[in-house]
């Protein structure tokens, strides 16, 4: 009786431990609110009709036209290793774009791996292994 009792309550932990995360292209700015709540921060960007909404532990979501369209998040412990990300893409047509160059300092640039399918991306520096953050876009 104590296991069945024992994975009863793994379970409904498990169940509410599920992130929330937005389904990106559809979910509008009212919904994201009320699953979210009210944003610590909004962030006007030049692009039309778009801004950043930050939420804590470092959680932004790029609203367009009243649309999430892209989540950037932190990774969770499992995440943060590129050996994770191309294992979890291992199936996937995996895009590689330098995004930065840093030219003052001795910082590497950072690199985003996509993969499309999943509608999922990680942004890393050069020579090394940690990523830094999980960008969540509309999949395609």
């Amino acid at each position: 009786m104590k296991p069945i009792l024992f994975l009863s309550a793994l379970f409904l932990i498990s169940c509410g431990a599920q992130k929330n995360d937005p389904h990106y292209g559809t979910t509008t700015i009212k919904e994201l609110i009320d699953v979210k709540g009210e944003p610590i921060k909004e962030e006007v960007i030049p692009v039309d009709d778009s801004k950043i909404l930050h939420y804590k532990n470092d959680e932004k979501y790029q609203v367009q036209n009243g649309v999430v369209t892209n989540g950037y998040i932190n990774p969770t412990n499992e995440e943060r290793t590129l050996i994770y990300w191309k294992h979890a893409f291992k199936d996937c047509d995996v895009k590689i774009q330098k995004i930065t160059e840093k030219i003052v300092g001795h910082e590497k640039p950072e690199f985003v791996m996509k993969c499309d399918a999943k509608g999922t991306g990680v942004v890393y520096t050069e020579d090394s292994d940690i990523v830094l953050r999980v960008i969540k876009y509309e999949t395609k």
